[in-house]
């Protein structure tokens, strides 16, 4: 399994490939539960409009979000966002998700700030007929 997350224009992309490790993956749905560090955050309204049209099915889990506060009076939040199958390769996912920078404090050095997105923990559920269904999680293997 190889998870990459990615900022690309104003969106967290991530990406998930998985190998050969299930055989049949147009049974599966893949959620992933990001991390977004208090340097960024994810706006619940644009979410919500992302969701109406249909765009992207993502949910705030964190409470007592504060989308105006500088980075260094939030705490991480969470968000859960089923990925959908990547059309050019078969055993890969991909999900996007808005972010937005926050405010930090002011210094004197070059003006710069770095801002570390850790992998997501990953959770698959796969309905193999039958009656038979498979919940997996993969966060341990990342």
């Amino acid at each position: 399994i190889c998870s990459s997350v990615f900022l690309v224009d104003s969106y967290l992309l991530i990406k998930v490939k998985f190998g050969e490790s299930i055989e049949d993956f147009q049974t599966c749905r893949l959620l992933i539960k990001q991390y977004i560090p208090t340097g960024l955050f994810v706006d619940p309204y644009e979410l919500a409009s992302l969701q109406e049209r249909n765009v992207t099915e993502a949910v705030m889990v964190s409470e007592n979000f504060n989308i105006e506060a500088p980075d260094y009076l939030s705490k991480e939040s969470e968000v859960l966002i089923y990925a959908r199958q990547d059309s050019q390769c078969i055993d890969c996912f991909q999900a996007f998700l808005p972010v937005h920078y926050r405010y930090h404090r002011p210094h004197s050095k070059d003006g710069e700030t770095f801002i570390v997105v850790n992998n997501p923990d990953l959770l698959m559920y796969c309905d193999q007929g039958e009656g038979c269904k498979s919940f997996l999680r993969f966060s341990e293997l990342l």
